[in-house]
């Protein structure tokens, strides 16, 4: 075990503790500390959105339905790409998270899970690179 400089312990005392996980995150703010870097992109989309818009509002209920409106855009236009296989795993992630959360509505979610069906049967049907001789 390596020694710590005094420079390191005043960093190590000085830096705060991390809040305790024990304390639920609001409904229009999931914790993702666990989840997959597209589903935390997509995630904090929506706060930044949500958040946005309650600034300019009453904080009334209509203006949380209309914040939480404008955060389920932003996250579903922070999705990842079509265009790998990584990109589709990673967005039905998104779009899983997505629609337990409300980002995404119960009509969309169906369109949406298709379009990540036909993007991985076309992948999988794509030619394999021929090896030269």
């Amino acid at each position: 075990m390596t020694e710590l400089s005094a420079t390191e312990l005043c960093l190590i005392e000085s830096t705060p503790a991390p809040e305790p996980a024990s304390a639920p995150a609001p409904a229009h703010e999931p914790d993702l500390t666990h989840a997959r870097p597209a589903v935390r992109k997509c995630g904090a989309a929506y706060r930044r959105a949500f958040n946005a818009y309650m600034e300019t509002s009453d904080g009334d209920d209509f203006d949380k339905k209309k914040a939480a409106g404008v955060g389920g855009l932003a996250y579903r236009e922070a999705m990842p790409l079509l265009s790998s296989f990584e990109g589709i795993r990673d967005f039905i992630a998104c779009t899983a998270h997505g629609i337990l959360m409300g980002a995404i509505p119960q009509e969309q979610s169906g369109r949406v899970l298709y379009a990540a069906q036909v993007a991985l049967a076309t992948l999988q049907r794509e030619p394999k690179p021929r090896k030269t001789a």
